[in-house]
């Protein structure tokens, strides 16, 4: 063999250079993802690891391994091959250089990753996925606010530093020893033969797998507690998966309306008629006709709070800890839904939810933004004769809000600079305008002469990370046991709890000042509720809080006169989520009135159909029998209910049937799916279903 000839003494020793040098790196890469590994399980999910046998634990380590190996193998695929070709010349030295600066970068690539991972985990309950690159959609310098805020950056960069020096000692180490010790084959055909077994090696440990598929994502599951299989992949791994899926995402798939049509049957309903159109008849929904209210149509404002969160609801004692302020006597006199869950577990994820019914939460700022979705609230509204109005305390160009919010029809959009004019002593944070301002401009807004009703949006902002409060508004020291606080593992957590209750005190106060006001409390509607839960709590470690990691409370004032005159039948411990908020308001304030819908009437015992409590993670049934994770929808899990007044769930699967419950996701992922590629000429009148 020709290359076998040319194999030397001194090509040898290079081999022997070169193996020690990428056997040490990858040696080295493996122990930080490993390490990054155990310390995720045993910060996060220590207690749901312990519950499994210990052949799922052994399941678990040996498919980290895997995963880890592929990555460590990929990444010096390319330091062997450059090996393979200069180890035999003089051109090794390029191999030398190159080897050097190479391992360090890969192990600062392991560790960075893994780091992010981590808080990544803290804060989401969850490895990075797609919803990391919405970072670059939001205000560059409040993530940079947050992120210095919330997160050790000075700990961090010390710490990066103290590692590099800690890395060259142990790798240097680590190099001498395999270099004397690794075996080198000391003829030409063995050191051939060698090469050959080495590059086979590599292959299969990249490809992960000897059967008939590679290993891959799809893979990335050893037990039903998504916790534990959440922690399986590593940093980069994570990330390189996100990536992916967040590419694919820019090109919204085709579904085929015969698709639609059995995902129907999975949640039991039948499908009359065999056009495309006939496909959202199941959505449609009829407004009685009401005398009343066509001589009474009341002014709506809807509020979307940051971060309302039911748990931290429950932390409230109004004697010791008053988390609610001026909105205490309302949640006491009005419509509280507390057994109520957020679609989306993000301010924009729940946002597009609400506005369009769509579960693509970088909608706004996608090709696809200025479709003409069928569930869009501001066309409802505008149709019905309402002038329609968001308001929001960040700039409009949060995620391109402000053409996506016109593109749906909203009359005015209105931000934080018109606010600013408005009220010039405005205090601000990181991400906007402090919620008293906001909730003054509303009130401005609703004080203005109009011969139209108004349909009033608005959007929140103190209580955002990074936590802080107006200067003029004093922190309320408040007794926090250590249960409470091993749960908020920040550093000022009373400041946390103070702009939860500042939060609530505002809207409680801007509810005070309608009802106050002899033209309004007759007149007006006032909806809230939270965009998504308090982050970074650990509910991942907490596996009974399946629903209650979930849940936003959804407080509706609706004045005496509608009540009743609008068949009204309040029950506080029914099941709801954001998708049935619009519903209800618009059966109680609309006369005959034609829309299209997911949600249900929660002030009514007319049947609905997609009666669940739905997060686009969980699915809970009106019937209240069990909850479902759905966070996968080809293997949902079904847990039952221990508790109601939280709704806790049992830490083990149950055996009952979430067919009907992860249908309903797919069916409003492929609605959206058709609606997104409906082309301009596209007739769902004359299209038939095939």
């Amino acid at each position: 063999m020709v290359f076998s000839q040319i194999i030397c003494n001194r090509a040898q020793e290079n081999m022997r250079f070169f193996l020690s040098r990428i056997f040490g790196g990858m040696l080295i890469c493996l122990t930080v993802l490993l390490a990054a590994r155990f310390i995720l399980v045993f910060s996060f999910v220590k207690d749901q690891y312990f519950q499994l046998s210990l052949a799922e634990q052994f399941n678990f380590w040996v498919l980290s391994l895997r995963f880890d190996l592929k990555v460590t193998t990929i990444a010096y695929a390319l330091p062997l091959l450059i090996a393979f070709i200069t180890f035999v010349n003089q051109s090794f030295v390029f191999f030398k250089g190159f080897i050097k600066y190479y391992n360090t970068l890969i192990f600062y690539v392991a560790l960075v990753f893994s780091i992010v991972n981590y808080f990544y985990f803290k804060t989401y309950d969850k490895s990075i996925d797609t919803f990391i690159f919405a970072i670059s959609k939001e205000d560059p310098m409040a993530v940079i606010k947050t992120v210095i805020n919330d997160y050790p950056v000075g700990y961090g960069a010390v710490g990066l530093l103290i590692s590099f020096f800690i890395y060259k000692y142990v790798a240097t180490a680590i190099f001498r020893k395999l270099e004397v010790k690794v075996y080198v084959p000391d003829s030409r055909k063995k050191t051939v033969l060698g090469i050959i077994v080495l590059t086979l090696v590599f292959f299969g440990f990249i490809r992960g797998s000897f059967g008939t598929f590679p290993l891959r994502q799809l893979n990335a599951q050893v037990t039903d507690k998504p916790g534990i299989n959440y922690c399986l992949p590593n940093g980069p791994l994570a990330f390189y998966w996100a990536y992916k899926w967040e590419k694919l995402s820019t090109k919204i798939p085709t579904v085929r309306p015969s698709e639609i049509l059995n995902t129907y049957k999975e949640l039991g309903i039948e499908i009359e008629g065999n056009t495309v159109s006939s496909l959202f008849t199941p959505l449609k929904k009829h407004t009685a006709k009401n005398e009343f209210l066509e001589k009474n149509r009341p002014d709506i404002v809807f509020n979307v709070m940051e971060s309302m969160s039911t748990h931290m609801m429950t932390f409230d004692d109004e004697k010791e800890r008053d988390l609610m302020g001026e909105l205490r006597k309302h949640f006491k006199s009005d419509f509280v839904f507390r057994n109520f869950v957020s679609e989306g577990d993000g301010t924009s994820d729940s946002m597009t939810r609400m506005l369009v019914s769509s579960p693509d939460l970088n909608l706004s700022t996608s090709i696809y933004s200025g479709k003409d979705y069928i569930c869009n609230i501001a066309k409802l509204f505008n149709d019905a004769g309402y002038e329609t109005i968001f308001i929001t305390a960040s700039t409009a160009s949060w995620r391109n809000y402000d053409n996506f919010l016109r593109q749906l029809k909203f009359s005015r959009v209105i931000e934080r600079t018109q606010v600013l004019r408005d009220f010039p002593n405005a205090t601000s944070g990181a991400w906007g305008i402090d919620d008293e301002y906001l909730f003054k401009e509303t009130y401005k807004i609703l004080s203005e002469k109009s011969d139209k009703p108004r349909f009033i949006m608005t959007l929140s902002i103190t209580n955002h990370p990074p936590f802080r409060l107006p200067s003029d508004v004093e922190i309320q020291k408040v007794p926090l046991p250590k249960e409470i606080l091993n749960r908020f593992p920040y550093e000022d957590t009373e400041t946390i709890f103070a702009t939860f209750r500042y939060a609530n005190d505002q809207l409680g106060r801007f509810i005070d000042r309608v009802k106050s006001d002899e033209k309004m409390k007759d007149n007006t509607f006032i909806a809230a509720t939270g965009d998504h839960n308090m982050r970074g709590i650990g509910y991942t470690d907490h596996p009974t809080e399946l629903v209650f990691g979930h849940e936003v409370p959804f407080y509706l004032y609706m004045p005496e006169k509608f009540v009743q005159n609008t068949d009204v039948n309040f029950d506080k411990e029914r099941l709801g989520s954001q998708k049935d908020i619009i519903t209800t308001i618009a059966s109680h304030a609309l006369s005959d009135k034609e829309f299209h819908s997911f949600g249900c009437d929660l002030l009514s015992d007319e049947k609905c159909n997609f009666p669940f409590a739905f997060n686009s993670s969980v699915a809970v049934s009106y019937d209240k029998t069990h909850a479902c994770d759905i966070s996968t929808v080809e293997r949902p899990v079904s847990y039952d209910f221990t508790q109601m007044e939280n709704l806790l769930v049992s830490a083990s699967p149950s055996s009952k049937n979430c067919t009907r419950e992860a249908a309903m996701k797919k069916l409003e992922t492929q609605l959206y799916y058709l609606q997104a590629n409906k082309a301009e000429t596209d007739d769902y009148e004359k299209m038939k279903i095939e």
